[in-house]
């Protein structure tokens, strides 16, 4: 059997039919929801009921009943309970039913319209969206518009609402005391108040910072809009003078007694790129390995401190303290390793690779296993034997294309290590 939206004809949209065709293309349909909101895309709405043509209707005259009943319905039941909807009728004459009014289009004069013709939950949703953006709209304009004469009230009204409704998503989750925090921090904003400060120690009153870290964009856009149009530009944090809390934490461990007090005793401690760009760490040899459990399995190094854990954020290579300092690097042997050994030497030529060579695959090739993913472009500030070293893992010609730092033994690890400090071989 046929399903009935198969066996429907292509003519006589029912109301049914325009409800879900509204919700799924202006309602459902962000972008163009916002657009209607600001004002981007343009009432009316028409809609067209695609009434029949010619000898359809009596070929189908079960659904031209209910085409033409259904709208009738729709409007008595709207002027029953004093709503609008427009629809349009047309006269039409057709040689086997003679003269009929048949309902022609469907017109949306406005949000509120499209909102009622919805339904129940669409009403209610746009009655909290009018309201919270009322709220914010009005306590602002209270605090602003008193500061700016009439030439650029409009202007800055326009773009207020229009941030408003950009960030409708956001707007949606805020409670009450969500609103209540945003309009009492925004006055409180101006360019540079942070004077370098980490955000969560921004100088306000009344508002918690967490609540301006969970809302960045939305603040920022509001700002943008009612105090300093270049915050979209700068950035929130930027326009501030904020720091970001720093996101990439790495290990940091001394390998000897002295290196260690010189941490107060410290084992182990976390530090930022951003920290380590300046802070220049009490060692002569400095080992950058990239995996943080690589790092652990050492000890006894004097004089040496290892960072480790960045992986691929090397970043903090470029700071000026490392050229007074021996440098080693210690990754996997696969392509991705040695593209991040190209990335530090593009910052520190003097890096000296430890374990990274032909050699140390040959010595171990037993042990390798194949990477998931083979970096395709050749790095670019490899040395000719790292270059033909990748060349050939990218190739398969070792049969596999990995050896992890993780697989090799230790005292082969302890001797080269000790090697490159300087310090001769340890007795295991």
């Amino acid at each position: 059997m046929m399903s009935e939206a198969n066996s429907r004809p292509p003519w006589g949209l029912l109301p049914k039919d325009a409800v879900e065709l509204l919700r799924a293309k202006y309602w459902n349909n962000t972008k163009s929801l916002k657009g209607l909101l600001i004002g981007n895309k343009e009432f009316p709405i028409k809609v067209p009921l695609k009434p029949p043509k010619g000898n359809a209707a009596l070929n189908n005259i079960s659904h031209f009943q209910e085409f033409v009943d259904s709208w009738k319905s729709i409007c008595e039941q709207a002027q029953y309970e004093s709503k609008q909807v427009n629809v349009r009728w047309d006269t039409v004459t057709f040689r086997s039913l003679s003269e009929q009014r048949l309902p022609a289009y469907l017109i949306i004069p406005d949000i509120s319209s499209l909102a009622r013709m919805l339904g129940d939950a669409e009403e209610q949703q746009l009655s909290d969206w009018q309201s919270r953006i009322a709220y914010i709209f009005d306590s602002l304009s209270i605090e602003f518009v008193k500061r700016t004469d009439h030439s650029i009230r409009s202007t800055y009204e326009r773009e207020l609402f229009s941030a408003l409704v950009v960030n409708l998503e956001t707007l949606s989750d805020f409670s009450d005391a969500d609103a209540e925090l945003l309009v009492k921090l925004i006055p409180q904003l101006h360019k540079g108040m942070g004077r370098g400060c980490y955000l969560r120690a921004l100088p306000v009153i009344f508002v918690d910072t967490k609540f301006i870290e969970k809302n960045l964009r939305f603040i920022e856009s509001v700002t943008a809009a009612v105090i300093d149009c270049s915050v979209v530009e700068m950035g929130l944090l930027n326009w501030l003078d904020c720091r970001d809390k720093p996101k990439d934490w790495l290990l940091v461990r001394p390998l000897c007694k002295n290196s260690a007090d010189s941490f107060g005793g410290l084992p182990l401690l976390r530090m930022s790129s951003e920290t380590l760009l300046d802070f220049e760490l009490p060692a002569k040899n400095i080992l950058v390995i990239e995996n943080e459990q690589s790092c652990l399995s050492l000890d006894n190094i004097p004089d040496t401190i290892t960072v480790s854990g960045g992986g691929k954020n090397v970043s903090w290579m470029r700071a000026d303290w490392l050229t007074n300092k021996r440098v080693g690097y210690w990754g996997d042997i696969d392509s991705e390793g040695l593209c991040i050994l190209s990335d530090v030497r593009s910052r520190l030529s003097t890096v000296i690779p430890l374990m990274m060579d032909s050699e140390t695959v040959e010595a171990f090739r037993d042990r390798m296993v194949n990477e998931p993913e083979s970096v395709t472009r050749e790095p670019v500030a490899l040395t000719d034997r790292e270059r033909m070293l990748f060349r050939m893992l990218r190739n398969g010609d070792y049969g596999n294309t990995r050896l992890e730092q993780e697989r090799l033994p230790m005292d082969f690890v302890y001797e080269k290590v000790r090697l490159w400090a300087g310090c001769g071989v340890l007795e295991l």
